[in-house]
């Protein structure tokens, strides 16, 4: 079983790293070529296009990186709040029942 458990570890860490080296080859062979020979106007398009692989390739870096168990961990935080009720007694001479 734990074979079978690496080796689909290993094969889906494969499979992220390719992604990732396919983002980057999109980018310079098919982006940064467009952006370089495009109009101004054209050119924000287009490098918004970068901003949207590259952050692909960071989402699939960070998957890569908790495969490995390399990733920061999350930190969780709980906070409690207590709060008490204390019903103070009735001042002397003000006793339940007096008339005042």
């Amino acid at each position: 079983m734990t074979n079978q458990v690496a080796d689909i570890t290993d094969s889906t860490q494969a499979l992220l790293e390719g992604l990732i080296a396919e983002c980057h080859a999109v980018i310079r062979n098919d982006i940064l070529p467009l952006v370089r020979s495009a109009r101004d106007l054209d050119k924000c398009g287009y490098l918004n296009a970068i901003t949207d692989v590259m952050g692909t390739a960071v989402a699939l870096a960070d998957a890569v990186g908790r495969l490995r168990g390399t990733a920061p961990q999350p930190e969780l935080r709980q906070r409690i709040t207590v709060e008490r009720i204390q019903r103070l007694s009735a001042p002397e001479g003000r006793g339940e029942g007096e008339n005042g």
